[in-house]
């Protein structure tokens, strides 16, 4: 009796042993699956991509080229039971931790020790709430106006303008850098209104980036060495001080490190969202010289890699980062509802199959109704769910009357500016509103 009793306790056990055993194969299944799709969603814009990666049952491996992966070479590996703590990492640390991390890691496993250094940068960042709260309490936000530019002059050299004359005679001049800011100073007050901390990337008129040094001044005090680091000769850098366009030493060398400046500070800030703000125009509307009927709105998340942009082991680890952290869904789903705003409260479609500018087939993957997955290069920099928002075209007939004679250093602010900054504000407050929802027992 006993023998038999014991026969049965044996079967028992290794039948829930075994169970145990397949529902953890399963759910690593079901991991390689997904993360499989989100690759492909966000990611993949060209399947030449595939030879630099691997997504398995056991985990994702990354290799530093095609001819690595071939000889079972990798970069880095991590398993599926290994995942939570690289995603914290990806949440909680900042781009040079992460980056490090990338690096020393390898195909090795995470340390007890590592781990542990993982829960207290974790523990640190916990939100206590206050004593009197309002709908966006606690909520950190940032916002980047893009370019730079507070007069015509600079907004030329930035290549970011209009400057027409219409029929009826009257003139319109228009300048993104300046439309940018004014709309996100106009959104932080709304936002703080809420209970917001709010950080905006730049906040002075006056053709000034994150680095608060006017390109002028930018350009005298800093651009001799700037050239000195990318070690050109003397006769190079004289002819790049003398004889290079405005244009093209404003976008290779400023604009350049002005975007990384503006990532690191957005970073440092730690926010739960950031909006990334610009003003488009129509592509076909050769010169914008003159009104176009055309008008459509559009929004980019993080992702869509092209055929050369896993060449670098910091481009492969922006990859992963993109590919594992929940920043990526969050940034859809935020961008979602900015794009629902820009449709239902400016009235503005989004772009589709036949308006879809040239460009976006190329280097975007579509994701949704207006909503773009691209490579953009603080779309890669940014470590917090973000929306990059292009909510009309300037060159519009009717929008570029409603935009005209913005200008806010002289504090004249065009109503269509104040519209387009209460659309993220709606887009960003139904989005923390979903937030609250999902984590709400």
């Amino acid at each position: 009796m006993k023998l038999k009793f014991g026969h049965i306790m044996l079967t028992f056990l290794l039948s829930f042993l075994l169970s145990g055993v397949a529902s953890y194969a399963q759910m690593n299944s079901q991991l390689a699956q997904y993360y499989k799709r989100r690759a492909k969603k966000y990611l993949v814009k060209s399947p030449h991509l595939y030879e630099y990666f691997s997504i398995t049952n056991r985990g994702i491996t990354i290799y530093p080229s095609p001819q690595h992966r071939k000889q079972g070479i990798a970069e880095f590996y991590v398993g599926w039971n290994e995942l939570s703590t690289l995603k914290d990492v990806f949440e909680y640390g900042d781009r040079s931790f992460q980056y490090e991390v990338y690096q020393s890691k390898g195909v090795k496993p995470f340390t007890q020790e590592f781990k542990q250094t993982v829960n207290i940068l974790k523990s640190i960042t916990t939100f206590v709430p206050t004593s009197i709260m309002k709908p966006l309490s606690g909520i950190r936000i940032a916002i980047d106006p893009g370019h730079i530019a507070a007069d015509m002059d600079m907004a030329k050299i930035e290549g970011r303008f209009l400057e027409m004359k219409l029929e009826d005679g009257s003139k319109v001049n228009l300048k993104e850098g300046d439309l940018t800011l004014t709309t996100a100073y106009i959104l932080r007050d709304s936002l703080i209104k809420y209970g917001a901390e709010v950080y905006l990337t730049r906040d002075i008129a006056g053709n000034t980036g994150a680095s608060k040094v006017p390109y002028q001044s930018w350009k005298k005090r800093y651009l001799r060495s700037k050239l000195h680091e990318q070690k050109l000769t003397k006769k190079q850098m004289l002819h790049v001080i003398n004889h290079a366009p405005e244009s093209r030493i404003y976008r290779q060398y400023y604009l350049q490190d002005d975007l990384e400046i503006r990532a690191e500070n957005i970073n440092y800030f730690k926010p739960d969202v950031t909006v990334v703000l610009h003003y488009n125009a129509d592509e076909l509307n050769v010169g914008w010289k003159k009104p176009t009927e055309r008008n459509f709105s559009m929004v980019f998340v993080p992702g869509s890699f092209m055929k050369n942009e896993l060449a670098s082991k910091r481009d492969r680890y922006d990859f992963l980062r993109i590919l594992v952290s929940d920043y990526t869904k969050d940034s859809y789903y935020l961008s979602k509802f900015i794009m629902d705003e820009f449709v239902d409260y400016l009235k503005v479609p989004a772009v589709d199959p036949i308006t879809e500018p040239k460009y976006l087939k190329v280097v975007g993957l579509p994701l949704g109704t207006g909503i773009y997955a691209r490579n953009l290069r603080l779309c890669r920099l940014l470590n917090s769910p973000m929306c990059y928002g292009e909510p009309l075209l300037q060159d519009n007939v009717d929008e570029l009357k409603g935009l005209n004679n913005n200008n806010y250093a002289e504090g004249k602010i065009a109503p269509r500016v104040i519209e387009v900054a209460n659309s993220y504000f709606y887009g960003i407050l139904n989005y923390i509103n979903y937030q609250k929802s999902k984590n709400t027992p």
